[in-house]
């Protein structure tokens, strides 16, 4: 009864042939048609600002520095979510789709046609994130050397992309789309980028 309700309601391009586990596009202009004419702008890719803090203190010898970024404001377009690519890897997210009634009310049934594929808020996230992108902690022995030889020998604990606070589902909510910053906050898929442990030691002659 649901479904002969909305296909009633959205005879239009968009809504055609629809079954259950499909999506339900808003009829925006409330015209009982679902077409190109409910299309509307969902969000914006560009951030309202970013921002970046680095803290750190040196106290007898010993160092410590935390480096953060994070941008507010802005939404991200899973594109790889798109199934309609039938050459395209998938995530798990796939395994929640619609497969009966009691299943995901939110990821549709996978269809050979693009109905549940059109773009939609679907594909639309809250792109805010804050990345500490950098702890490092050292210390330096020289003073226990007691050598003339060295003015420093620091040892230090780094780690590289530590911590991401975000609401964001994806890998990682720090995306681009190529070298147009116009066309930023476009999620591919793109491998995350890695935590990084790392063990130096830094001397000085």
């Amino acid at each position: 009864e649901d479904i002969s309700q909305w296909i009633a309601a959205g005879n239009g391009v968009l809504q055609s042939d629809v079954q259950p586990g499909d999506v339900k596009y808003y009829d925006v202009n409330h015209d009982g048609v679902i077409n190109d004419k409910d299309k509307v702008n969902l969000g914006n890719g560009m951030p309202d600002f970013t921002y970046g803090f680095t803290i750190g203190f040196d106290w007898k010898g010993l160092d410590f520095g935390v480096t953060a970024n994070g941008m507010a404001g802005n939404d991200i377009v899973q594109s790889y979510r798109n199934v309609g690519n039938k050459t395209a890897n998938y995530t798990t997210e796939v395994l929640s789709r619609w497969t009966g009634e009691g299943t995901s009310n939110y990821y549709p049934r996978v269809t050979e046609s693009n109905i549940n594929w059109q773009f939609s808020d679907l594909f639309i996230h809250d792109g805010d994130f804050l990345r500490i992108s950098n702890i490092t902690l050292g210390y330096d022995f020289v003073k226990l050397l007691k050598t003339n030889i060295l003015s420093q020998a620091r040892l230090y604990l780094q780690v590289q992309n530590a911590f991401t606070f975000t609401k964001y589902n994806g890998m990682d909510p720090e995306v681009g789309y190529g070298v147009n910053s116009w066309a930023s906050g476009v999620d591919l898929g793109y491998y995350p980028r890695p935590r990084t442990f790392l063990i130096g030691v830094n001397l000085k002659f």
